[in-house]
């Protein structure tokens, strides 16, 4: 590690920099938050590093305005719906469930079996796998059978 003061100095001014700017990027709000206060205190003292974050964010690939305002800015509501993982989820698994909760909601012994699938299919939907949609379809089908206007091939 160098000596000199001012090599020192610059050494942890890119290091700050670097931090900074991987906090504003960052989809984490506090740590995005913590990017921000951090950086707006030390332009109150004098210790300016906004042009080494726009550096280190152009060189990752991002765009400067965007990492101050979009991502930084938004703050976590803890009531907004979680994001859908549905698409993230392979179909023959979706398939499946969908079938055996299906199959639970139309029990005729009733009761706990169709508490526990209408449970499991909103605890479900409330972590962003919604799956109301192909139990319903499952259910037509079930009840009604296929539509016959669907082309088997």
């Amino acid at each position: 590690m160098p000596t000199d003061p001012s090599t020192q100095l610059e050494a942890i001014r890119g290091a700050v920099a670097r931090h900074i700017a991987n906090g504003l990027v960052s989809t984490i709000h506090i740590r995005a938050r913590a990017a921000r206060d951090l950086a707006t205190e030390l332009d109150a003292n004098g210790a300016n590093v906004d042009n080494l974050v726009e550096q280190h964010l152009i060189n990752d690939g991002y765009s400067t305005t965007e990492a101050r305002t979009a991502r930084a800015a938004e703050s976590p509501d803890p009531w907004a719906p979680k994001p859908s993982i549905t698409e993230y989820i392979p179909e023959p698994v979706r398939h499946v469930l969908a079938d055996r909760l299906a199959h639970m909601l139309l029990d005729p012994a009733g009761g706990a079996l169709q508490v526990q699938a209408r449970e499991l299919t909103f605890a479900l939907k409330a972590e962003g796998f919604d799956l109301s949609e192909p139990i319903k379809q499952h259910i037509t089908d079930l009840t009604l059978g296929p539509d016959l206007a669907d082309v088997p091939f």
